[in-house]
């Protein structure tokens, strides 16, 4: 069994391009990094590579990150500024033992040592769109891309890529590239990852928590539903309205599912025998529990 499944309608175009070649034997790892790479190239796509939104100088900062499920090899790389494939410096930091995350210039000069192309990564329809949402002082949301990957030989993979949230301060990073939060992987298991506002998400470790409940018995789309209801709701609690979580899962079995806390999510998947498509979600959270309790309503930050 093969599978593959990615975050956003936008996701779609890779699904339709890559799952021929899991059907054909490639490797999980492979295509998962290849996908994210082709929406990095898509300058019509403006929450990750070339083309992402910049933070609040008007420079882009890129974060990514891959993760193998057989022996739980980490490659990521924040605040990635010189090159529009930062999924590419994350795949290659797999291999490279002794470290799992590189930030800034760090970063920056590992991709110069792979040869990696140095290309200016904003565009003039980006900053057009920048100025425009710093003109109304308000974000464009939070589209991370994933992609989850199951391989014909039982090995899993997850890639994530994202320009992290418009307009943010500099240096600033979010959920994608911090394992755990972001992402996950576990042969044994199955695969999560997520998008959405990274400090809400990073809160409730909610990619780890997916697997965790997949290994519990929980279908993907189950352990999707719980991980995100549950965080929502332990944050609520706290006193804080959430923003928007939304997160795919994929078991070794090559199931999958997904699940949000806001409405306009969709997710695009194929397996063996299942032609890619687009799946809308629907909201896990309803108006009552979305709602702060009236007794902390005047302790939520706006």
């Amino acid at each position: 069994m093969w599978a593959i499944i990615g975050t956003w309608h936008f996701s779609l175009q890779a699904i339709e391009a890559f799952a021929p070649r899991l059907a054909a034997g490639d490797g999980a790892m492979d295509t998962a990094v290849a996908a994210a790479r082709m929406i990095e190239d898509d300058e019509r796509v403006d929450s990750v590579g070339r083309g992402g939104i910049p933070n609040a100088q008007g420079e882009c900062e890129l974060d990514a990150a891959v993760m193998e499920g057989r022996a739980l090899r980490i490659g990521a790389v924040a605040g990635f500024c010189h090159c529009p494939n930062p999924i590419l410096a994350a795949r290659a930091l797999v291999d490279h033992a002794e470290y799992n995350l590189l930030c800034g210039v760090g970063a920056d000069a590992f991709a110069r040592s792979l040869g990696l192309p140095q290309q200016p990564i904003l565009t003039e329809a980006a900053l057009a769109r920048w100025q425009q949402l710093r003109q109304q002082r308000q974000d464009k949301g939070h589209d991370t891309v994933c992609f989850l990957a199951l391989s014909a030989d039982a090995r899993m993979a997850v890639a994530v890529t994202t320009s992290g949230m418009s307009l943010k301060l500099p240096g600033r990073v979010g959920d994608s590239p911090l394992v755990g939060s972001g992402f996950y992987a576990d042969d044994e298991v199955g695969a999560a990852a997520a998008t959405g506002l990274g400090e809400d998400i990073m809160k409730g470790v909610v990619s780890f928590r997916a697997v965790e409940a997949m290994r519990q018995g929980l279908s993907p789309r189950q352990a999707a539903e719980q991980a995100v209801r549950e965080t929502h709701l332990r944050l609520v609690r706290g006193g804080h309205k959430p923003d928007n979580i939304a997160m795919v899962c994929l078991d070794k079995y090559g199931n999958f599912g997904a699940a949000a806390n806001h409405r306009e999510f969709a997710y695009a998947a194929a397996r063996e025998g299942l032609a890619p498509a687009l799946y809308p979600v629907e909201p896990v959270i309803d108006n009552q529990a979305t709602a702060l309790p009236r007794e902390l309503q005047g302790l939520a930050g706006s």
